[in-house]
């Protein structure tokens, strides 16, 4: 009776191998290869998503041993999870197409996580006060579904590969070595590479296009039988592939053309054009990588308005510039920001690349300045970041629409066009301003105009911050931030500025940007600017004795 049943037992075993080797004969030679390079790429997946997590948590939860330890945890649950559901899929079917589609779901759920990450951490801050909890409440929510799909990898995978139990500790080891060498590449390329080079939205969207590919590839791999046309479409998957991984991230990589700025970068030194507008006559002019847009208003004398490094998009050759971005702390949240003045762009292509996940509309009122900034600084528009032609006070008196952050960078000539300096400009701002929202306005330091905005600003809103801007050569600036609520301490700023900074990895620090607000500014001598009352000709030749910061 017993040597019946092990013979019976022995003869189930060879019908299920020989089961499996009719399975695998049809399959192409490059078949044992595909599955372990997608072993690598979603094992990296996995730790780089894990690593990119504290991003998502830190700015609500910090980035203490809590928050850690819930990601941790979260991560080996889903794992855990995973490994299961892949061995009982695994037995119930040999398809590297349905191993693919659950790639894919994953990879689907990443290129989506972006959209609504920030909505499930404000929801758990709201209703949990424990910081431990709160950071396992969101990780589970945010980490638990894609890990989990990606952990059933794995034990599919080994699966797919046995010829016979003969190999099984070999593929076993082959297939848990690979992924865990992906783990490695994952854990310090986002460490060290990617999350210094590009925003956490940016990082998510890119991991899950790997994923997508290495799905793709694994469920097209299921269906071909060919060896010839296996290579073909794994040809085709892998550039595509390729294409994904060396690229740059959407919403990033678009608002540069690369081609424009390499043409750019060949042409000599000097004046590269000189065009006339309706508004002002353009000069467009090359020093290095360095290029800049100048105007010129009838027979005056020209002014600088914006410089870009055609070399590297990131980059705000003037001052100024990047203490603008100061503004991004004092609004409660910074998703929908307009800009009133384009130049070269320098601005909105640094906030579009930092904060892919933010709506920037750009209203210049000259259209020369934007086919300027398209043909000779390669400047793109994209889903994200729109030029608008219009004036900007014209633009907010017929749209409706409200703005965390508005930005004026304005300039012709000397100063900004007096209708946006007055009392009624800043009512009608303060009108399309988001519940806690801020405005953000770079001034010519230098002259009684200065003052005198900044007397306009405090007679609307409640808090006016302003930052010098102290060159050691050219004229003093300054960029004012004003909210309609009370001011916030330094130490929330700084805590703020801290949240931002861990969350989108701005190439200027806003911690040491906030640090350098100051306190007071004496204002003798400003006038009230109103529609009515708006002598800026007169204001911005009469100087003043502009103050160093405190």
């Amino acid at each position: 009776m017993v040597a019946g049943r092990y013979m019976a037992e022995d003869k189930v075993k060879k019908n299920g191998e020989q089961s499996t080797a009719r399975q695998l004969k049809g399959r192409p030679a490059t078949f044992p290869a595909v599955i372990y390079l997608a072993a690598f790429v979603t094992g990296a997946i996995v730790m780089s998503f894990e690593m990119l997590g504290s991003r998502y948590l830190n700015p609500y939860f910090g980035s203490g041993i809590y928050t850690w330890a819930a990601l941790i945890s979260t991560v080996l649950a889903a794992l855990t999870t995973g490994y299961f559901l892949g061995g009982s899929l695994a037995d119930r079917t040999v398809s590297a197409t349905v191993l693919g589609g659950t790639v894919c779901l994953a990879s689907l759920y990443l290129l989506i996580l972006p959209s609504f990450a920030d909505t499930i951490t404000v929801s758990v801050l709201g209703a949990v006060d424990s910081v431990r909890m709160g950071s396992l409440y969101s990780a589970l929510a945010i980490m638990f579904l894609p890990v989990t799909l990606l952990g059933v990898y794995s034990p599919f995978a080994i699966r797919l590969l046995l010829h016979s139990t003969q190999d099984s500790g070999t593929v076993s080891g082959t297939v848990y070595g690979v992924s865990t060498a992906g783990s490695i590449v994952g854990t310090l390329g986002t460490t060290f590479f990617l999350i210094p080079a590009m925003g956490t939205r940016a990082i998510t969207l890119l991991l899950g296009a790997a994923g997508l590919a290495c799905g793709l590839s694994l469920m097209m791999l299921g269906r071909v039988q060919s060896p010839a046309k296996s290579a073909k479409s794994l040809a085709v998957l892998f550039a595509l592939a390729v294409h994904v991984l060396t690229g740059h991230p959407a919403g990033a990589a678009n608002l540069v053309d690369e081609e424009v700025r390499a043409q750019m970068l060949k042409r000599a030194d000097g004046r590269i054009a000189h065009v006339e507008t309706e508004y002002a006559t353009l000069f467009i002019h090359k020093r290095g990588a360095f290029a800049s847009l100048s105007t010129r208003l009838g027979k005056g004398t020209g002014a600088t308005e914006s410089v870009v490094n055609l070399k590297d998009p990131d980059d705000m050759p003037l001052l100024y510039a990047p203490i603008m971005t100061a503004a991004l702390v004092y609004p409660q949240t910074a998703k929908r920001i307009l800009m009133i003045g384009l130049g070269a762009g320098s601005l909105s292509t640094y906030l579009g690349r930092a904060m892919p996940d933010a709506q920037i509309d750009v209203v210049e009122i000259d259209p020369g300045v934007i086919a300027a900034g398209k043909e000779h600084f390669g400047l793109r528009e994209t889903e994200k970041v729109r030029f608008i032609e219009s004036d900007g006070r014209v633009y907010l008196n017929r749209h409706n629409g409200l703005y965390d952050l508005i930005l004026v960078d304005a300039y012709r000539e000397t100063g900004i066009p007096f209708h946006l300096l007055t009392r009624e400009f800043f009512n009608l701002v303060k009108e399309r301003l988001t519940p806690g929202g801020a405005v953000a306005i770079n001034i010519n330091a230098r002259t009684k105009l200065y003052v005198s905005a900044l007397v306009t600003l405090r007679a609307v809103f409640q808090t006016v911050d302003v930052y010098p801007v102290w060159a050691p050569e050219g004229e003093p600036q300054a960029v004012a931030v004003a909210t309609p609520s009370s001011a916030l301490s330094a130490d929330a700023l700084k805590q703020r500025a801290i949240a931002l900074q861990e969350r989108y990895n701005f190439r200027y620090p806003l911690p040491g940007l906030v640090g350098k607000r100051p306190e007071n500014q004496n204002l003798e001598g400003g006038d009230l600017l109103t529609d009515d009352f708006s002598p800026v000709n007169l204001y911005e030749t009469t100087p003043i004795k502009p103050q160093a910061p405190e």
